[in-house]
């Protein structure tokens, strides 16, 4: 089931996403996945912080 995003969270997201705050920290906060952040934040035009995956040799 989708949780739905309040008023609140998506200032949230906006609020930390302009502070340049990585998708992942942002989605432990707000209790989300990181693809709902993304999504969240793709769809609304709010620029996330890029962050290159680190790759276990």
């Amino acid at each position: 089931m989708l949780k739905r995003w309040t008023a609140e969270e998506h200032a949230q997201l906006k609020a930390m996403a302009e502070a340049g705050r990585r998708p992942d920290e942002i989605a432990r906060e707000l209790g989300r996945s990181e693809a709902a952040v993304r999504v969240r934040a793709w769809q609304h035009g709010i620029g996330l912080r890029l962050v290159t995956q680190k790759r276990s040799k």
